[in-house]
């Protein structure tokens, strides 16, 4: 496989798990759920479906 494919394969994945990681943070709104994420030091973090969202965003 070249540089080149690996590079496309990858952001077909990348693609895919933003979409998915989306939908999910779709249900929980939904469902009234919360999310764990880990800070910047690897601790747990429960928030709501919104501030992950708002989180996700402001890094990509």
């Amino acid at each position: 496989m070249s540089k080149e494919e690996q590079l496309e394969m990858r952001e077909i994945l990348n693609k895919a798990l933003k979409e998915s990681y989306y939908k999910m943070l779709d249900l929980k709104k939904k469902l009234g759920q919360t999310v764990i994420i880990s800070d910047g030091h690897g601790n747990p973090l429960e928030v709501t479906p919104e501030e992950a969202e708002m989180l996700a965003k402001a890094k990509s």
